[in-house]
C-alpha cells in the first residue's frame, strides 16, 4: 500500500488546529477523544507517525507543527514529509489570537515571559494593549525568544517560497478558507489526491470537532483586530510592514478609510 506523509504547518494561532480538523474530516478520522492526536499528531504533545490511517487505498501519516522550516528530525529521530499544507492569516489576527491563548482563561503558561499577565484580551487596558502591540510591531511575534517560530513574515515567506519553487507545498489563507470554504476544501483535497470529498460534510465534521473548544478558538472572525486595535496602531503596522503585507495579500489603498466592522465567519 502506498504511503503518504503529510505535515500541517503554520505560525502559532493561524488556523492550524482548524486545518487539522478539516483534514481529519476529509480522511474519515473518527471523533473519539484521542483519535485526532493518534492519527494527526501535534508534535508538541506526542511523537508523529506512531499510528497510520488507511483511506482511499493509501496509508496516511499526519503531523502538525509550528516550526518555520519543514522538520527533517523530531526528538533525534528522522522525520520524512512527502507533502506540506501551510495556512496563514492576517498577522494582527494571529497576534490577538495568541494573546487570548496566553490568557488566564486558556493557557496562561504560554505567556510566562510576557511583561504583563493577561486575564483576558477584553480586559486589557489601552496602555497594556500598546505594550503587547509594541512587541509584535518590533519583532513580528510575541515570542521573540522562540527561534523555531521566528517572525510571522519570515515564517510565511519560507513556505510560500517553497511552493513557488515547485515543492510539494500547498499554501492557503485563513481568510479564504473562511469566506469560501468549499473552494478551499476542494483545493486541499486535490493537493492530497483525495476523491469524492463532500465539502459540506467536511465542514460540519470539522465544526463538530472544534466547537467543543470555544475558548481555544475564541472569536473565529476575519479582521477581528479592527475591534481591538486603534486606527493609529493599525496604520503603524501597515506602514512598517507594507511590502510584507502586500505579498501575503493584505495590501490596501493607503488613502482608503479603515473598516471598523469585523467580518463574521
Amino acid at each position: 500500500m502506498q504511503e503518504c506523509r503529510v505535515g500541517l504547518y503554520s505560525f502559532p494561532k493561524c488556523g492550524n488546529t482548524w486545518l487539522r480538523a478539516i483534514v481529519a474530516a476529509m480522511v474519515g478520522i473518527p471523533q473519539q477523544r484521542d483519535d485526532l492526536q493518534n492519527y494527526l499528531t501535534d508534535i508538541y504533545q506526542g511523537v508523529p507517525y506512531e499510528h497510520s490511517w488507511d483511506f482511499q487505498g493509501r496509508r496516511w501519516y499526519f503531523y502538525k507543527a509550528h516550526h518555520n522550516r519543514v522538520l527533517d528530525r523530531h526528538e533525534g529521530r528522522p522525520l520524512a514529509t512527502d507533502k506540506v499544507i501551510y495556512i496563514y492569516r492576517h498577522p494582527l489576527d494571529a497576534f490577538l489570537s495568541y494573546l487570548n491563548f496566553a490568557s488566564a482563561k486558556v493557557a496562561p503558561q504560554a505567556g510566562d515571559r510576557f511583561p504583563i499577565a493577561v486575564t483576558s484580551v477584553d480586559e486589557l487596558s489601552a496602555e497594556e494593549m500598546e505594550v503587547f502591540f509594541g512587541i509584535f510591531l518590533e519583532h513580528g511575534t510575541l515570542l521573540p525568544h522562540v527561534e523555531d517560530y521566528g517572525s510571522i513574515f519570515e515564517h510565511a515567506r519560507h513556505f510560500i517560497d517553497l511552493a513557488a519553487g515547485g515543492e510539494a507545498v500547498h499554501v492557503l489563507r485563513y481568510e479564504d478558507l473562511s469566506r469560501d470554504f468549499e473552494t478551499e476544501a476542494r483545493r486541499i483535497a486535490g493537493f492530497l489526491g483525495l476523491d469524492d470529498i463532500d465539502p459540506d460534510r467536511v465542514f460540519e465534521a470539522a465544526e463538530a470537532r472544534t466547537r467543543k473548544n470555544g475558548r481555544f478558538f475564541w472569536k473565529r472572525k476575519v479582521e477581528n483586530y479592527r475591534n481591538y486595535l486603534t486606527d493609529a496602531q493599525i496604520a503603524r503596522f501597515e506602514a512598517r510592514y507594507a511590502p510584507e503585507l502586500r505579498r501575503l495579500g493584505y495590501g490596501r489603498d493607503p488613502a482608503a478609510p479603515p473598516q471598523r466592522a469585523a467580518i463574521k465567519v
